[in-house]
Formats: structure tokens, C-alpha cells, sequence
């Protein structure tokens, strides 16, 4: 059966060349974070090549994030990742801002400053940290708001057109994406939400991927045949609102019918609900998503 994201991620080790690209830092300022400041310490094999563990790259993260935010290594190595942590939200105040800036327009139906305030965050952020930093959230807090009557349908609508249409732009693969390996992106038919697929897409481009988006709701067939005729490495799912039962016989029919070297992903609220499927991972944040990526790159090579 497929095991829990909780347990697969507890024995999970990660070369030199992901955690860079998972930390955002270059080879050699980690190996000088690491040398001079002991800001990690990771285990190795028994030749002495770094593995790095998720907890490794959690504090690096936060090391980076204060050092972004002006903080001399030197000073925050020393810190323990509960303080990193009380300095990184601190930084996020300004994020708020922005948010509810945005929350503001959408919720008088003002597209124009909605559209720039978007365009704003995008520019800043680049796209990957965009769709995890500030659409994830922007998108939670709409779907809270509505929940309890605080924004309209109307706004809800215009957030999404905004956003699908924001997401898709920046959706292009690169030179080095281009190289990595094909993963095909999809819902199945039942399934119309596609916010979240289109951020795994682009979470994926970051980490050296190369997605192939085929929006929502396609059969069972033409998902197995797109990923036969792209030779992609794993298809990737999103599942939000469809029927459990509907969704554990299309998950079930897919991994009849792709070749068993083809890694199936599901994510999203209606993924948490099914049972353990064999050959399926659940992935459930797109932190933990990035990591897989990038493991299935250095699996391909």
C-alpha cells in the first residue's frame, strides 16, 4: 500500500544538488553556512557525500528567508528554529498587507487594481513562490470569507478568472525545465476546480520539471494516452470536490492502465479522504510536492 507522506518523509535523504535547488542557496554558500556557522549538520554516507534530511532544508529556509530580510548569518546561524520562525513571521506582516490589499479589491469587484496588485506580487516574488507564498493563501482566505458570507460569488469568480489567467501566463517552461522530466497535469472528469493544479505545475517548472498542462476534467482514457504519448515520468492529479467514490475508481483505473514505472500523484482536499491505493502517493502541500520533484529528477538520472 502507499505509504503516508508523514513516513515516506522521515526517511527521505537528499543529495547536494537538490537541496540547492530546494533552499534557493548556492553550493558553495551552503557548504559555507555549513562549514563556518554550522547552520546544518548532515549526515553522510559511508564515502562523505551530504545527505541532507527535511528538517536540514527546513532550517536553511529559514536562514535564508532572515538573511533576505537583512540579517547577518553570523548573528541568526546561532538561533534556534523557533526564533528563525518568530523572525520569519514577523517579515510576513508585510505580506498580510499586501494580501489584504488585494482581498480589498476583489471584494469591491475592482479588477484593474485587483490585476495590478497581482501582477505586483508575481513580479516580486517570481512565479514559484508566488503560487506557494501568496495565491495558496490569497486562495484559502477567499474560500474562508465566502464560507462565512464575508465576499460575494462575484468576487470569488473574478478572483479565480484573475488568478487562472495570471498562473497560466506564467506558466512556460524553461531551458532547464525543459530538460527534466515530463509530468502530466490534470483533473479528472468530475473534477472543475484547477487553482491548484495549475500552482503543482508551476511549483514543479521550479523544481526543474518539465509540466504538461491539460486543465480539467479529461476521461480516463485520454489521461492514459496523454501520458503514453509524452512518455512523461508521473501524472499528477488534483482533486478537490469530486464524489470519493468516483475519484478512488478513476485513481484505481488510471493505475491499471499507465505502465507501472509511471509515478501517479494525487493532491487536495478530496485526495486526503481515499483510502491508501498501491502505486499512488498522496501528496498534500506544495512544499512536500517540490521535494518529490526534485527526488524524481535524481531518480531519472
Amino acid at each position: 500500500m502507499a505509504e503516508s507522506e508523514t513516513n515516506l518523509s522521515a526517511k527521505i535523504t537528499y543529495p547536494l544538488g537538490a537541496a540547492t535547488r530546494l533552499t534557493g542557496l548556492s553550493a558553495e554558500v551552503l557548504r559555507a553556512w555549513e562549514r563556518r556557522y554550522g547552520a546544518v549538520q548532515p549526515p553522510r554516507t559511508p564515502g562523505g557525500t551530504r545527505r541532507y534530511r527535511p528538517q536540514d532544508l527546513e532550517r536553511l529556509r529559514l536562514l535564508k528567508a532572515a538573511v533576505d530580510a537583512g540579517h547577518r548569518i553570523g548573528e541568526v546561524a546561532r538561533l534556534d528554529d523557533a526564533e528563525l520562525r518568530q523572525r520569519a513571521s514577523a517579515n510576513r506582516e508585510t505580506d498580510n498587507q499586501h494580501l489584504e490589499q488585494t482581498l480589498a479589491a476583489l471584494k469591491e469587484l475592482n479588477s484593474t487594481e485587483a490585476q495590478r496588485l497581482l501582477a505586483s506580487q508575481l513580479s516580486a516574488l517570481g512565479p514559484v513562490r508566488f503560487a506557494n507564498d501568496f495565491a495558496l493563501p490569497l486562495v484559502r482566505e477567499i474560500g474562508e470569507r465566502w464560507e462565512t458570507g464575508r465576499m460575494s460569488i462575484a468576487s470569488e469568480h473574478l478572483a479565480s478568472g484573475l488568478l487562472r489567467a495570471m498562473l497560466g501566463s506564467a506558466l512556460q517552461p524553461n531551458a532547464l525545465s525543459l530538460m527534466g522530466p515530463r509530468i502530466v497535469f490534470a483533473t479528472p472528469s468530475g473534477e472543475r476546480h484547477e487553482l491548484g493544479l495549475q500552482m503543482a505545475a508551476l511549483t514543479a517548472m521550479g523544481a526543474g520539471a518539465a509540466p504538461i498542462y491539460l486543465t480539467a476534467e479529461l476521461p480516463v482514457e485520454e489521461l492514459i494516452d496523454a501520458v503514453e504519448r509524452t512518455r512523461a515520468s508521473a501524472l499528477a492529479l488534483s482533486l478537490i470536490t469530486i464524489d470519493r467514490n468516483a475519484a478512488a475508481k478513476t485513481i484505481a483505473a488510471l493505475r491499471a492502465g499507465i505502465a507501472p514505472e509511471v509515478q501517479l500523484w494525487v493532491g487536495g482536499a478530496a485526495a486526503a479522504e481515499l483510502a491508501p491505493i498501491e502505486g499512488v502517493e498522496c501528496i498534500q502541500s506544495l512544499e512536500a510536492f517540490e521535494g518529490r520533484v526534485v527526488r524524481l529528477g535524481f531518480e531519472k538520472n
